[in-house]
């Protein structure tokens, strides 16, 4: 997946994927509530990232590295929140990330 950098190019990515979706018959429509499994994903994501990445010392060692890890993690943590259908809330802090 290229890196969309402006709403209007997210967007533009999301209609090519709903798109491809179609195609396949695999659309899921907006009144579903079939979350469960990306809720179960986003988490598994949250954990490689705090397992795997926060605590590398080529992580750790670079400000820049270490701000992007963080914000991987508190974004996925967010998504997880929506999926959920949880009331958005701060993050945990990561374990590698403290």
């Amino acid at each position: 997946m290229a890196y969309p950098n402006t709403d209007e190019a997210i967007e533009a990515s999301r209609h090519e994927r709903l798109k491809e979706l179609r195609a396949s018959r695999r659309v899921i429509g907006p009144d579903d509530h079939d979350r469960e499994q990306p809720a179960q994903a986003a988490l598994s994501l949250m954990q490689a990232i705090d397992d795997q990445l926060a605590g590398h010392p080529a992580i750790v060692s670079d400000p820049e590295l270490y701000r992007l890890a963080y914000r991987a993690f508190a974004n996925l943590f967010q998504l997880h929140r929506v999926l959920a259908g949880q009331a958005s809330a701060a993050p945990p802090e990561p374990k590698g990330l403290k």
